[in-house]
């Protein structure tokens, strides 16, 4: 199966075997990051954010999901990319697949928002695109870590 990974370093490096969960994502779990309209799925820990000694926040791996159409909010930790297919079984089970040929895109994608971090304008990109890229990566650095809420029931 081939694969992508965009280290907290904001290298990306393809793949190609098994994907070793634990090893790329965290022994926590992995959630699925919905890129919609797209044969590709991100996949990041589950976890990452509440233990950013663990898992910093992936500012390049966050700037490329928001750009291919994910919510944006910070991503902690490696940002796998597979590939993507609901529809490959009737019941669903089997969705995950090799990353879909080519993925030049991917590539183009990754080293422009590289280059809008370095405050560069990337060619065949506007320089409003490259601005928009910084605003993510400084909302990714900025935003609080999300809580989480319990409650309690009472029954009587």
């Amino acid at each position: 199966m081939r694969y992508a990974v965009i280290a907290t370093t904001g290298d990306l490096a393809h793949h190609d075997g098994a994907i070793d969960w634990t090893a790329v994502i965290g022994p926590e779990g992995k959630a699925r990051v919905s890129l919609p309209g797209l044969a590709v799925a991100g996949w990041v820990n589950d976890v990452g954010l509440r233990f950013p000694a663990r898992y910093p926040r992936n500012i390049t791996g966050s700037c490329v999901l928001a750009m291919l159409g994910a919510a944006i909010q910070p991503y902690a930790g490696a940002v796998a990319f597979t590939g993507w297919n609901p529809a490959n079984t009737p019941l669903g089970l089997l969705e995950i697949e090799s990353l879909p040929q080519p993925i030049a895109h991917l590539d183009v994608l990754h080293g422009a928002v590289l280059k809008a971090l370095a405050g560069q304008n990337p060619r065949d990109f506007s320089p409003s695109w490259a601005e928009q890229v910084r605003e993510i990566a400084e909302h990714v650095r900025t935003a609080p870590t999300p809580g989480i809420t319990i409650r309690t029931v009472t029954l009587r």
